[in-house]
């Protein structure tokens, strides 16, 4: 799990605003799923370790709970809909939309 969550987080920062859903999308399908996974590890442990466990709890329980198909499936509509917008934005968008902003307090 941390390093799928190490390697996303060095592709995005190498590819940061060159790496785009249109990019994402022509990954293959195990590649995509690896990336997705990673990002949703990485950011759910960034989140609990950073002193909210609950709501690291539902980052990972919105997209590995009970509607984990519903989730993939959204996250590629996103990534077809928004084809020039990195990826790990569209990510944060959907997470936030599931439990709230993801802004560190302080």
């Amino acid at each position: 799990m941390l390093y799928a969550g190490l390697a996303v987080a060095v592709s995005n920062a190498a590819y940061a605003e060159s790496f785009t859903a249109k990019d994402f999308l022509k990954l293959n399908e195990a590649h995509q799923k690896f990336w997705i996974e990673g990002a949703i590890d990485m950011t759910g442990l960034v989140i609990s370790t950073g002193g909210n466990k609950q709501k690291g709890r539902c980052v990972f329980e919105w997209y590995y709970g009970d509607k984990h198909a519903e989730r993939n499936s959204l996250i590629l509509a996103s990534m077809k809909k928004y084809p020039d917008v990195p990826p790990n934005a569209i990510m944060v968008a959907l997470i936030e939309r599931g439990c709230g902003s993801l802004k560190a307090k302080g």
